[in-house]
C-alpha cells in the first residue's frame, strides 16, 4: 500500500492508535517476527557473554536482502536451470 492509500484508508485517530501500538509493542507486520526472534536471541546469548557486556539487538537481527531481479527474470533463470538439468539427464549413458 502506498502512503497516499494509507492516508485515504485510515482516519487520523486510527493512525495515532497504530503508532501508539508500535511504540509500545514493536513494529506491526512481518518485521515484528524478526524483532521478536532477535530479542529471544539476545536473551539466549546474554548469560554466555563476558561480564559487563550486553548483547545488542542489531547483532541478532536478520538483514534480508531484496531481490535484484524481477519475478519474470527469476522465472526465466529457473527455466534455464531446469533445461540444463534435463539436457544432462538426456546425455547420461543408460
Amino acid at each position: 500500500m502506498t502512503p497516499a492509500e494509507v492516508l485515504d484508508r485510515f482516519t487520523t485517530e486510527e493512525m495515532i492508535r497504530v503508532l501508539a501500538y508500535q511504540n509500545l509493542y514493536g513494529p506491526v507486520g512481518p518485521r515484528r517476527l524478526d524483532i521478536l526472534a532477535a530479542r529471544l536471541g539476545m536473551d539466549v546469548a546474554a548469560p554466555h557473554m563476558k561480564k559487563g557486556r550486553l548483547p545488542r539487538l542489531k547483532d541478532h537481527l536478520i538483514q534480508w536482502s531484496r531481490p535484484r531481479k524481477t519475478g519474470r527474470e527469476l522465472l526465466e533463470m529457473v527455466k534455464g536451470l531446469q533445461a540444463g538439468f534435463e539436457q544432462q539427464k538426456d546425455r547420461r549413458p543408460r
